[in-house]
């Protein structure tokens, strides 16, 4: 890895209550060249981070959302609701539900089974 092209310098410690500190002091640049292998190294890091957040957080869709995708009646989202994996946002009696699309529609699978014997033959 190649070593940067400046080096930053500190510049001397200033008591004039006149210049501006933290958010509206002046930032300085500096210049790095980075190898190609230093580069593919942080994008595969960035990369493998990403995906651990999405494997942790999966997107949550509306009863409505749901309702339009499953092609089924919303109240019968809501009738349903722990079977297809809801989870209440916030608390309260008026908390919205929020459901997982691939944690609903395994779900919605699994009853469709149950209900028509022999795999629906």
């Amino acid at each position: 890895m190649r070593t940067p092209t400046t080096t930053p310098t500190r510049a001397p410690r200033d008591t004039c209550p006149t210049r501006p500190r933290g958010l509206g002091a002046i930032s300085r640049r500096v210049s790095v060249d980075l190898t190609p292998q230093a580069v593919e190294q942080v994008a595969q890091r960035v990369a493998q981070l990403l995906g651990d957040r999405a494997q942790r957080q999966p997107d949550l869709i509306t009863a409505g959302e749901l309702a339009r995708r499953l092609r089924v009646e919303r109240p019968w989202i809501y009738k349903h609701r722990h079977l297809l994996g809801g989870q209440r946002i916030g608390d309260g009696p008026k908390a919205p539900w929020r459901f997982d699309l691939e944690t609903a529609t395994q779900a919605l699978a699994r009853h469709r089974a149950v209900q028509t014997p022999n795999g629906g033959a």
